[in-house]
């Protein structure tokens, strides 16, 4: 039987279950005892675009803590005390070892996870966008690959990452939402230089390397204009319905989310630069009106379009 533990919904950034978050102990009897305390504590979090970009926590479990479930977006574990005893299981892949500080745990969105603590541990929790990695990979390979699942590795950038990001989080975003940005930007790129593979080809079959390459600089070329599915798929040589699969299949978002990241990632790069005004580079990068683009601004990057500069 399990014991449900009362966490703060900050507790999602660790583990999303198909029903809920959970810790529990191990029970010794068939009797339930009372509810205990707290076994996994949020110390601080900043969670600044909800479902966008990199989410990080600080937590601590108590000994013989047992989380499990199946986590919406890919999670990344930094340890951050003394060597800890635990065991793991990554879809279906179960390995007793140790924690010790700096040790690395890649979880992939959608796979199926569990960890028992045999004593007492902290450390530093990064919740993924799938979106956003998606994207990374799609800009530096050309397609979407799968992050690989890690469950006692090693990686002093990510490490490295992840203590800037708490350490930012703690102080309250002293250097604004732009610094945050830039460094979760890095990781992405790292994630997609070190920890991606190859998935399987679909049986849809994914959009050709020259057919994205093409899609790619006709976004590039119109982004101040509206772009359809009907032209997308013209610049690719496909038929609508099929370039919409195709390109989800390929990418790993859809054919609108990916346009309309394009349009920001534009937009975020000339309001730092200053290259006009908000209404200018509203209608540069192909949004409604201004308020339009500060809407998705702060949607995906927890931020005004005055924040990104500050």
């Amino acid at each position: 039987m399990t014991l449900r533990h009362r966490v703060s919904i900050a507790a999602r950034l660790l583990t999303e279950a198909e029903d809920s978050s959970t810790a529990a102990r191990r029970p010794h009897s068939m009797t339930a005892p009372p509810e205990p305390p707290s076994e996994m504590e949020v110390l601080r979090q900043s969670n600044p675009t909800d479902n966008f970009g990199v989410a990080v926590a600080r937590v601590t479990f108590t000994k013989g803590t047992f989380m499990a479930g199946i986590a919406d977006h890919h999670m990344i574990g930094i340890g951050c005390s003394k060597a800890t005893p635990v065991e793991h299981m990554i879809d279906g892949k179960r390995i007793q070892h140790h924690i010790a500080p700096g040790s690395l745990c890649l979880c992939p969105a959608g796979a199926r996870h569990s960890t028992l603590f045999s004593s007492a541990m902290s450390g530093i929790v990064l919740r993924v966008s799938p979106e956003c990695l998606a994207l990374a990979s799609a800009e530096h390979l050309g397609r979407n690959f799968d992050l690989i699942e890690q469950i006692n590795g090693r990686d002093g950038f990510i490490a490295h990452v992840a203590h800037v990001l708490d350490a930012e989080a703690t102080a309250g975003h002293p250097n604004g939402m732009l610094f945050w940005h830039n460094v979760t930007d890095a990781l992405f790129t790292h994630l997609v230089r070190h920890h991606l593979a190859r998935r399987p080809t679909p049986q849809s079959g994914p959009l050709a390397p020259a057919a994205i390459d093409r899609v790619n600089s006709f976004i590039r070329e119109n982004l101040s204009e509206p772009l359809t599915l009907d032209s997308l798929s013209a610049v690719a040589g496909c038929p609508r319905f099929q370039f919409a699969r195709s390109f989800q299949t390929t990418v790993g978002i859809s054919p609108h989310r990916y346009v309309v990241r394009r349009r920001l990632e534009c937009a975020r790069a000339m309001i730092h630069a200053r290259q006009g005004s908000l209404a200018e580079i509203s209608v540069a990068t192909g949004f409604t009106d201004q308020s339009h683009m500060t809407r998705w601004i702060k949607r995906v990057y927890g931020a005004t379009p005055a924040q990104l500069v500050a």
